[in-house]
């Protein structure tokens, strides 16, 4: 037996071994694709609607304005019972710097935020509605 014909024999046992992927198998691979992808989707939707233990239920206090000053540091407006409070957050403390006898800015109309993060965040508000 020659050589060639072992090869040509060999060649032809590995053709008829080799898997088969027929359209009906893509179909079905694509489908499930779909579907995994949609209940993640779903799960995060669902996730950030129900908000498991965030207690949204009173909004008592809420931040109406916040100005970041350096990498962890940062100046909030805080409005809790009807009353406005400038506090200064750190990394390792919250500081009341004053409190105000009238307020000084409407909840809810904060400054427009420009770049994309305030666009993203608008965008993601939309979604949420």
């Amino acid at each position: 037996m020659s050589q060639l014909q072992v090869s040509q024999e060999s060649a032809s046992a590995a053709a008829s071994v080799a898997p088969v992927i027929d359209a009906t198998q893509v179909a079905e691979f694509g489908v499930s694709l779909i579907v995994v992808i949609a209940a993640i989707l779903l799960v995060g939707w669902l996730y950030s609607r129900l908000r498991v233990g965030s207690g949204r239920g009173g909004d008592q206090i809420n931040v109406v304005a916040s100005r970041p000053l350096g990498p962890k540091e940062r100046l909030l407006v805080v409005e809790v019972a009807g009353q406005q409070l400038l506090v200064g957050m750190t990394a390792s403390q919250l500081q009341t710097l004053h409190v105000f006898e009238a307020p000084v800015i409407k909840a809810g109309k904060t400054a427009p935020d420009n770049g994309f993060a305030g666009r993203l965040r608008t965008a993601l508000r939309e979604i949420g509605k």
